[in-house]
């Protein structure tokens, strides 16, 4: 099972990206990042369970801003 975690830049956007990837059949959730980093916004990131790099694909594609990728034992 994939242990990554797609950061976003606000709730707004882990919330849509999350109801988005449902809507598309990903069992995604919004996990609030342990640690605040100053280039990840408000701390906010989507979880998804299997194929990440095509989740994190589809949210940029729907224009979803993306920061970045991390392991979920990370910050």
């Amino acid at each position: 099972m994939n242990q990554e975690r797609i950061l976003v830049s606000s709730v707004t956007y882990a919330i849509k990206g999350r109801d988005l990837l449902r809507s598309m059949g990903f069992k995604a959730y919004i996990e609030r990042s342990k640690g605040q980093l100053e280039h990840s916004g408000c701390g906010y990131s989507i979880y998804v369970s299997d194929d990440v790099e095509r989740a994190e694909q589809i949210l940029r594609d729907h224009h979803i801003k993306v920061l970045g990728r991390r392991g979920r034992d990370e910050g």
